[in-house]
């Protein structure tokens, strides 16, 4: 569903619907100033001045939300007015969220459109969540909503008895958002080094002709204290993860992929915990023999959190993947090193404390690639100024050894942000 078609049903709707409004619609939204500062040369970007590439965001972004209740359902929009002088289209309106939500029966909601999705139980990792992800936006200092881009669904959600069951189905594949050279330098693996934009990695998209869908599934309840749930998925590999010659030189581009799993949430004596584990097949190589494919894999998590009085709270994860037909992988270097391990690991750690009557919070995220050798540390503190002004001040601090992991590949664009909102 195109966007044309999204504001014209919605305006079908309002139409038809307007002498059932049971209350004015409800408006708010914030405008918001960020500066993100390059703390550490990078040589694949240049040196730049103010507005360049050393500055991977200089923006200005106003929001405008707005949500109208109706008898049989609801409609929501969600609009981002974007300048940014950091990149040449420095200034696009992005319609963040735009769908209908219908109650068309007591057992089952309808919600169509364009809309931000997610689930499982991961603090900022992932193994059943394979709804797209902004990875540039997660690196460059914008709130963490922003790690989930939207993305068109016609989500249906059944209600049997204390079980839910949700079907979410999207007519053209969503892919993770990675960066491009521009505002962050990125790893080339046909270079095997870190490059900027004109050095970028060529990535073949998938067409969007209602031919490249995604299905996504989910069961879940409560079995006494513990939350727990089942998910399924049908799709393609959600960063690119094959090699093609398709346009006469190598690019990347996205295989076929399905995955099942399940996750667990609960509390355990003080602790709150929660694990989730999943299995991604690589439907176009599921056994591994396609060295142009990446190899089907095991990925899971396991977690605790626990406050720890005087507004402290204290979390860690533990992520591994484990590549399946790891021989055949192996077998492709004749004899070097591989560049990935068959079991990798990565830890997480979370600290936030509150202060000055919840006014202050001081947080800190980090994850240590164990197996890979990198890390990534997101320092910040947000002060609220009053109930509509708040000021966040934070880092993002990358490093790794190698060029070529989820960190090390970023280990030049560790920066500074600081971010001004004023929300109404």
């Amino acid at each position: 569903m195109n966007m044309q078609a999204i504001v014209r049903n919605a305006l079908i709707v309002m139409f038809f619907t307007v002498g059932t409004v049971q209350a004015a619609p409800i408006v708010g939204g914030f405008v918001e100033g960020a500066q993100v500062i390059r703390v550490e040369e990078n040589g694949a970007l240049g040196a730049g001045n103010l507005g360049d590439r050393s500055y991977p965001r200089s923006e200005f972004r106003a929001q405008l939300t707005a949500r109208d209740d109706l008898d049989l359902g609801s409609l929501f929009l969600r609009v981002d007015l974007v300048s940014d002088a950091t990149i040449p289209d420095r200034s696009r309106l992005d319609v963040r969220e735009a769908y209908i939500k219908l109650y068309p029966a007591r057992w089952l909601d309808v919600k169509f459109g364009r809309q931000v999705a997610t689930w499982g139980t991961g603090d900022l990792i992932f193994a059943n969540d394979l709804f797209a992800k902004d990875w540039e936006a997660f690196f460059t200092g914008l709130n963490d909503s922003y790690l989930k881009p939207p993305q068109d669904l016609l989500r249906l959600s059944f209600y049997v008895g204390r079980v839910t069951a949700e079907l979410a189905a999207s007519p053209h594949f969503t892919p993770d958002a990675l960066p491009d050279g521009r505002r962050l330098s990125v790893y080339s693996p046909f270079a095997q080094q870190t490059v900027g934009e004109m050095g970028a990695p060529s990535i073949q998209q998938l067409p969007r002709d209602g031919t490249h869908g995604e299905l996504f599934a989910r069961v879940f309840g409560t079995r006494g204290s513990f939350e727990w749930a089942f998910y399924g998925y049908k799709g393609f590999w959600p960063t690119p993860q094959a090699v093609t010659m398709a346009s006469g030189s190598p690019a990347l581009t996205y295989p076929s992929m399905w995955s099942g799993g399940a996750s667990l949430r609960g509390p355990v004596g003080s602790w709150l915990v929660h694990a989730e584990g999943a299995a991604y097949i690589s439907e176009d190589d599921p056994h591994g023999d396609d060295p142009m494919i990446t190899n089907s894999q095991l990925r899971g998590f396991v977690g605790l959190e626990k406050s720890m009085g005087s507004d402290w709270t204290i979390g860690g994860q533990y992520y591994a993947e484990q590549m399946l037909d790891y021989d055949k992988y192996e077998a492709g270097f004749q004899g070097a090193d591989p560049m990935f391990e068959e079991l990798r690991s990565t830890a997480t750690v979370r600290l936030t404390k509150f202060m000055l009557d919840q006014n202050l919070m001081l947080s800190a995220f980090g994850y240590w690639g164990i197996t890979d050798e990198d890390w990534h540390v997101r320092p910040s503190v947000r002060y609220k100024v009053t109930d509509a002004i708040a000021a966040t001040v934070g880092a993002s601090l990358v490093g790794g050894d190698r060029p070529h992991t989820m960190f090390g590949q970023f280990r030049d664009n560790s920066n500074l942000y600081l971010r001004l909102r004023y929300s109404f």
